[in-house]
């Protein structure tokens, strides 16, 4: 029988929206995926992809690794010692702006999540009040990382603060203690530091960079020039997958959670799930809505560019088509459910 044509781009077609599909016998491709930190509840869609098999569908063999600051992934992608990571816009553009070849392949954080926690009483409610006082955080840590930036925009002296360097898990119980006066985290932490405050009878004040002149993009999936340029189906699929299981999550949070702390024990579910609504929000905006979750404006990546090159003095701006990509998320618009 003569195949036409015709019959040809049908079956592609066809092929197409049933997605792709791996043939009986081929290994699937390890991927070594670099997280920003800790796991926290804000991480779940990256669970639900693993859980519920999609990265499996699309022929990946996924480990997911905890982070230690998004300035730190950035780096590991950038040396190769990871394929893909989830990490800090700025964070990138700084290292991108010093020669490291990393771009953002899909947005996850499309409003800045960066905060500066104290306890209530300290004294401490405003930026300018961080003067004289000290801050604990990891050295990769991106509420560090854009310090400069939040600095320049409120006029603090950066000479006043000073920081303390720690690990993630030392940060909380450093607060506590009063071996510092402030911590630096991602606001999707914050329900796990108040529900941790309320237990020793303490409150927390938390000032919000995105109230105070810095509300840029913040994380999304990174990977290096040389994968996306080499191996672009291994990128589309790791990315399709990624998103598919955001998009579940989204629409089924309930379930998502419970797969969630199912795999991380230490966490609440209650405390999962309010980091996880923090991170819903700050990834269903306005654009996800129009284009797509994972979707990224060249005028707001211009404008993250632009705040970024301006206070932490990085010399030359970035072309801006070299730090993010659209080309390969999939159209997805869930609708939040529980």
């Amino acid at each position: 029988m003569m195949i036409t044509r015709r019959i040809v781009l049908g079956i592609a077609l066809a092929v197409g929206l049933i997605g792709w599909s791996p043939s009986p016998g081929v290994a699937a491709d390890k991927v070594s995926f670099a997280l920003d930190w800790l796991f926290y509840g804000k991480h779940a869609g990256f669970f639900a992809a693993q859980e519920k098999g999609f990265y499996k569908e699309q022929n990946l063999d996924v480990a997911l690794l905890r982070g230690h600051g998004s300035g730190d992934t950035v780096k590991r992608i950038a040396a190769g010692t990871e394929e893909v990571g989830f990490a800090d816009t700025p964070s990138l553009i700084i290292a991108r702006a010093r020669g490291a070849a990393v771009k953002v392949i899909a947005m996850i954080h499309d409003k800045s999540m960066y905060t500066i926690v104290t306890l209530k009483g300290s004294g401490v409610t405003t930026p300018k009040d961080l003067e004289g006082r000290s801050i604990g955080s990891p050295e990769g840590n991106a509420v560090k990382v854009v310090f400069p930036a939040f600095a320049g925009a409120n006029r603090i002296d950066q000479a006043k603060v000073r920081w303390v360097t720690m690990t993630a898990d030392a940060q909380t119980p450093s607060l506590f203690a009063g071996r510092v006066d402030a911590v630096g985290y991602f606001a999707a932490a914050i329900p796990s530091v108040r529900a941790a405050a309320k237990k020793q009878g303490k409150d927390i004040h938390v000032i919000y960079y995105s109230d105070y002149g810095v509300d840029v993009y913040s994380n999304g999936l990174i990977a290096t020039d040389k994968l996306v340029r080499e191996k672009p189906d291994l990128v589309r699929r790791f990315v399709h997958a990624t998103m598919k299981g955001f998009a579940w999550a989204v629409e089924n949070s309930g379930p998502a959670i419970e797969l969630f702390v199912k795999a991380n024990t230490a966490i609440s579910p209650e405390v999962a799930r309010a980091d996880w609504e923090i991170a819903v929000d700050h990834l269903m905006t306005e654009t996800a809505k129009k284009f797509g979750i994972g979707y990224m404006t060249r005028e707001k990546m211009e404008s993250t560019r632009d705040i970024i090159t301006e206070y932490m003095k990085v010399g030359a701006k970035v072309p801006v088509e070299d730090i993010y990509t659209n080309d390969f998320l999939p159209k997805l618009f869930p609708k939040r459910g529980r």
